[in-house]
This record gives C-alpha cells, structure tokens and sequence, in this order.
C-alpha cells in the first residue's frame, strides 16, 4: 500500500506509525490517588511519551484492560478511555478521576490513538489530539486494531467530562472493530468515534492521512 496517495480536494499527510502494545501492569503495580489524580505505576517501562521521534504518534490517551480489584469510589478503570495528564516517568503515568482506590496487577494499558492521527494539540493543552475529521488508509501490524464507537457514547475522561458525567463511569462505552491487525483498510471518522487501539504482539502499524 502505497502512503499519501493524492486525492482531489484533500492534503496528504506524512505517514505516521507506532510499534506499540498493550502494556501489563504486572507484579507490584501500584494505583495511588490524591485530590482525583490518580498516578498508575506499571512494574515495567511503559514506552509512552508526548513527543516521540519524527512520524511516530504521541500518546494523549489510554483505555484499560484485564481486571482490577479492590475499587473504590465512583466508576470503573477496566473499558473506559482517559485522557494521559502526565508521564512523570518511564513507568508511571498520571489520569483523573473519580476511582480512589484499586488493586491493578492485573490491569493492561492500551495506547489509544484518534483522528486525525496528528501531532497538533489543542489550543493551550499541549497534549491532545486535533479534532479535525480524516479520511486514512491503515496499514496494520499484530499490535493494533481500529475501532469505532457505534452509539456515539464515549467520551475521553478528564476532568471536564468526568464532572459533566457525574463520575468515571460505571459501565464502559461500546466499540467494535472495524480494521483488524495485520490488515489493511481505509476509514473516515473524527474524534472521539473513531480510535486506533494498541493491541496484540510486537509488530509495527501504519497510518496515512488524507486532509
């Protein structure tokens, strides 16, 4: 498949990838709150960072798998999104929210990408995605899959939507899958219904933007 293939009336975009997966928490992860910010500590390098290398997507966002105990509070970590606040370190990471206890050893982290796939944030945040609908192709590894969100439910967590919510939500939005791994397909969409997972084993995906 052929990267930034010209089509009348949109601006090709240079070709993005990320070679990352789901992230174990592992044995002696720790979940620690203060005044709803929550700092995850994974047991091993988390590899997400805000600026990576040239062509390589940033990390704004993360969803949860596997399972957690021992919760308290409002809300549920495992299927919901959050937006990243911080990465204080190669191992932890920061979020908000309303949870203010939980057991995570056997939490997964899931890198998670959205439209347009850029690396321009926000006005004043410096950490999240534009909102500008895109039309890509995907050209996947074994560590992603592209999802949308059928009922148009989620939003990312932060402190904003979760106040609006009246909490982290109890039950996770809905996505399906709509490009597998190790697939090719093409998509249009925009934030937040439309989202590129990390998922699977060692591999490297591929994204190209028309705009």
């Amino acid at each position: 498949m052929l990267p930034n293939i010209p089509v009348i009336g949109q601006q090709p975009q240079p070709e993005l990838s990320t070679a990352q997966f789901v992230i174990p928490a592992g044995v002696g992860a720790t979940f620690a709150v203060s005044n709803n910010i929550a700092t995850i500590t994974f047991n091993a390098a988390h590899g997400l960072t805000f600026s990576p290398s040239a062509g390589v997507l940033p990390n704004y966002f993360i969803q949860f798998g596997g399972s957690s105990s021992g919760m308290s509070g409002t809300g549920v970590l495992v299927g919901n999104i959050f937006r990243i606040l911080t990465i204080p370190s190669t191992t932890a990471i920061t979020i908000y929210t309303t949870i203010t206890a939980a057991t995570i050893t056997s939490l997964t982290g899931i890198p998670v990408f959205f439209p347009d796939f850029a690396t321009s944030p926000y006005p004043g945040t410096g950490n999240s995605p534009s909102l500008a609908e895109c039309d890509a192709y995907f050209n996947l590894g074994a560590n992603c899959n592209l999802y949308y969100n059928p009922d148009r439910t989620f939003v990312a967590l932060d402190a904003n939507t979760t106040s609006q919510l009246g909490g982290t939500p109890a039950t996770a939005p809905t996505w399906r899958k709509l490009v597998a791994a190790s697939s090719q397909g093409e998509a249009a969409g925009a934030y937040p219904y439309l989202a590129l997972k990390a998922d699977g084993t060692t591999a490297t995906s591929y994204v190209s933007v028309l705009q």
